[in-house]
This record gives C-alpha cells, sequence and structure tokens, in this order.
C-alpha cells in the first residue's frame, strides 16, 4: 500500500511539472542526481521488499527492522505532509495523497507491533 501510494504521490508530480509548473533548479542539466535514485528505491522498493518478505521471514531481528523502518518512514511522511501544508497549501490533491501516505503508516506500524508481539 505505501509502494503504491509513493508512486502514485511521484507521479502526481511529474503531472504537475509537465502541466502546471515550471520547475527550473540553478544548475541543473536534466539528469537525476544519483542521490536521488537511490531515495526511490529505498522508500519505494525498501516498501514492497519487507512486504514480501514478511512473509517469508519471522525472525525477531526482521521484525524488529521493518518495525523501525515503518516509523522512520512514519516520520519522515509527516514531515512531508507538514512541509506541503506550509510551502504548498493550494495543493490539495498532493497533501491528501501523503495524507492517505501516513495512514497507510500507522497501520502499517500497528501491524508490525502486533506482529512483534504476536497479538491479532
Amino acid at each position: 500500500m505505501l509502494a503504491i501510494s509513493w508512486l502514485i504521490h511521484h507521479l502526481y508530480g511529474l503531472f504537475n511539472i509537465y502541466y502546471n509548473e515550471t520547475l527550473i533548479i540553478e544548475g541543473a542539466t536534466g539528469e537525476a542526481p544519483v542521490l536521488h535514485h537511490i531515495y526511490r528505491i529505498l522508500f519505494e522498493g525498501m516498501a514492497y521488499c519487507f512486504a514480501v518478505l514478511t512473509v517469508e521471514i519471522s525472525a525477531s531481528f526482521f521484525k524488529w527492522l521493518t518495525f523501525s523502518w515503518a516509523v522512520l518512514s512514519a516520520l519522515y511522511d509527516v514531515y512531508h505532509v507538514a512541509m506541503a501544508v506550509i510551502y504548498e497549501p493550494s495543493n490539495v490533491s498532493e497533501i491528501f495523497i501523503l495524507l492517505l501516505a501516513v495512514v497507510a503508516n500507522v497501520f502499517l506500524v500497528r501491524a508490525l507491533y502486533a506482529w512483534i508481539y504476536h497479538r491479532g
């Protein structure tokens, strides 16, 4: 769910750039920086990877690793919502998608917490 929400968010961002905004960053060359690719792999790829691996791995360290990642991801999404509200308050669609990611993170953290302690 999180991987899908991030993909939708990034697609929305691209559509917004192509159809609504002019985006020019000083010193831009037209190539995406390597760190941008690493960021996308970590936040989108790891969401999918952890989802698949939780079906197969139930070791204690893995449970804590996924829980920690989910908490960090939730904190990042809350920060992202705050920045969107501060800097782009009229961009309701983006704020809504980001809020959905926060809600998904809350459910993910709850589910992983229950998984660690063998509840529900």
